[in-house]
């Protein structure tokens, strides 16, 4: 694995003085060499942690399961900020209630939104799931 000295003086090149410059495009590649080699790093220490009984085959695999998570995130997101917004339409009467669910469309889709009552009492989004 190399530094990050290493990496950045691959990309160093003379200057006009004769002193060492790096441009723009040389440091994001630096930056970026520097965080696929930290994410395989990662990887491959969490292959290690699993008894060598990988979760996924190859790094271009955990990728691309990252990268389906990502896809799916923005509508998560979306799912809480409308159920956040009118959550006091489904408040429970029952003031010993500790968790609901109520139902609510977005993006022409429906979804059950699921809260749990945390310590101070407020209500707190757990997450959604597709209603059937």
């Amino acid at each position: 694995m190399k530094s990050k000295e290493e990496i950045l003086n691959s990309y160093y090149s003379q200057g006009a003085d004769g002193m060492p410059e790096i441009a723009a495009d040389g440091l994001l590649n630096a930056m970026e060499e520097y965080r696929q080699q930290a994410e395989e790093a990662a990887f491959n220490a969490a292959r290690e942690l699993n008894s060598n009984q990988p979760t996924f085959a190859t790094f271009t695999d955990y990728q691309a399961s990252l990268q389906a998570k990502t896809e799916q995130q923005p509508k998560e997101d979306t799912v809480q900020l409308v159920a956040d917004s009118i959550i006091e339409q489904f408040l429970p009467d029952d003031p010993a209630e500790q968790t609901f669910e109520f139902r609510l469309k977005t993006e022409g889709v429906y979804y059950i939104a699921y809260y749990t009552r945390n310590a101070t009492g407020d209500w707190e989004y757990q997450r959604s799931a597709l209603a059937e």
